[in-house]
């Protein structure tokens, strides 16, 4: 009798297997390529909408541009709407960060700083004539990260430059480190602080040395009683020594990249305040005006058009046509969301955060009748000029915190963080505010908040638990 496993008979049935066609349905949602470009349009910022014009005006020979001196063919009512809007863009005047009218942006001067590399680099030179060390310099400044710590060792540096040996390697980054700001060119913390303590000239420098080296941690809880136990010295002498420490520069290259000086917003709309009203402007002046070619237009009612001519100078046409349609509802949702926005944020606008108001993504949909997700692709990486000064559209969605506040009329989560954060920068830092103590008075202002919402706010702004405010 033959005994035949398993196994092989799976193997068998394998092996005799073939490959076959076979059609099945699915139902699947999928979007019309017109769909995908108005989602896509409406997500793009007012600088980078710019930039998609130009490149579908390359691609597309059925749009063109609307120029002032080319608008013969234009009707009477285009020409007068064009005016008006060109009129209304002139007379929106541009607030600087103090609040006054003034030029515009790009007639303001900008005075050029000095990178951190440029000066590394001028300092470089100056110490360095090797051409091999030289190198090694360019390579350690290329390498820095954005708050001037090297992060790669020099093991690593000495597989990546093969005439360099990792001594030569050593001396030009001790020669480095050297270099102003103090403390660049280190590879943690604690030798950052090292080099600019190596630097300081005072009579607690040597303490300070110490606790850098063996108590960091506990200096970062404060424990000044425990650092002065380990090294047998005075609770007042550490204190004094931690001061030294909370003088230095945990990151040197700070104020090498600055990044509030350089970088301008431009909003895409602006709430103009007008007596008890609020005006909403698009800001689209950027934005050059799109018309469909009147050339190709009239080819398509030609009569010597084969039918693959025509019919790509139908489907010309209709892209065309969705994109500028695109486009104007881009801005047509933007003054939809700012109007709300105007609206329900008077209180705002008059007074300041702590009468911002609890706003949802969802109360807005439901409002303008539009998807949830439209009004978040909508306000995506977009900002808003107010008499408040200009915001992330983004800011303005908060969600309401305590019941009482709800009932009261809502308090947004953001008003109960800038209400903590005034707080604590008025507190008396000898005997700092503990959560359960914020905790009372936001409870007393009407903002019912539980002490661990108040915990995971103050953590959420960065700020240290009381014991470590504490002076």
């Amino acid at each position: 009798m033959q005994i035949i496993c398993r196994s092989s008979i799976d193997m068998v049935y394998f092996l005799h297997m073939k490959p076959r066609l076979t059609t099945s349905q699915i139902q699947k949602q999928i979007l019309a390529p017109s769909m995908q470009q108005s989602i896509e349009v409406l997500m793009l910022p007012t600088l980078e909408l710019n930039l998609a014009i130009q490149q579908e005006l390359e691609k597309n020979p059925f749009l063109e541009l609307v120029e002032p001196e080319n608008a013969e063919n234009e009707s009477a009512e285009d020409l007068l709407r064009q005016e008006e809007r060109l009129q209304e863009t002139m007379d929106i005047p541009y607030r600087h960060e103090d609040g006054k009218s003034g030029d515009s942006l790009e007639d303001k001067t900008l005075r050029r700083m000095e990178t951190l590399e440029e000066s590394l680099l001028h300092q470089l030179r100056c110490e360095i004539n090797d051409p091999l060390r030289l190198e090694i310099g360019l390579f350690i400044i290329g390498n820095l990260n954005e708050d001037g710590y090297l992060k790669i060792s020099c093991e690593e540096m000495t597989d990546l430059i093969p005439a360099a040996d990792s001594r030569a390697i050593r001396d030009v980054l001790t020669i480095i480190q050297d270099f102003e700001p103090a403390g660049i060119a280190a590879q943690d913390l604690k030798e950052c602080l090292l080099i600019q303590l190596s630097q300081a000239r005072h009579l607690e420098s040597n303490l300070a040395v110490r606790i850098v080296q063996e108590c960091l941690p506990d200096l970062g809880k404060k424990n000044y009683i425990g650092i002065a136990r380990r090294l047998s010295a005075g609770t007042d002498e550490v204190r004094q020594a931690a001061r030294l420490i909370a003088g230095l520069d945990p990151r040197p290259a700070r104020n090498y990249r600055p990044l509030q000086p350089n970088i301008y917003i431009k909003p895409d709309v602006t709430i103009i305040e007008q007596e008890e009203t609020y005006q909403i402007v698009l800001n689209d002046q950027d934005i050059p005006p799109l018309r469909v070619n009147t050339f190709y237009k009239t080819a398509l009612k030609g009569k010597k058009l084969n039918r693959d001519e025509r019919e790509f100078v139908r489907e010309k046409l209709k892209n065309a046509i969705q994109f500028i349609r695109s486009v104007r509802q881009r801005g047509q949702t933007l003054k939809d969301i700012a109007g709300i926005i105007a609206r329900r944020q008077k209180e705002f606008f008059a007074k300041g955060h702590l009468a911002l108001v609890p706003m949802r993504l969802k109360d807005i949909a439901r409002e303008l009748d539009r998807n949830e997700s439209t009004i978040s692709r909508a306000i995506q990486n977009k900002y808003i000029d107010t008499p408040q000064g200009p915001y992330p559209i983004k800011f303005f969605f908060s969600q309401a915190v305590g019941q009482d506040s709800l009932a009261q009329g809502g308090f947004s989560n953001r008003s109960v963080k800038e209400e903590i954060r005034r707080m604590i920068d008025e507190e008396d830092k000898n005997r700092p505010l503990s959560d359960q103590a914020i905790q009372k008075i936001l409870l007393n202002n009407g903002m019912a908040v539980a002490r661990r919402t108040v915990s995971k706010y103050r953590q959420a702004l960065k700020i240290l638990p009381r014991h470590l405010r504490k002076r």
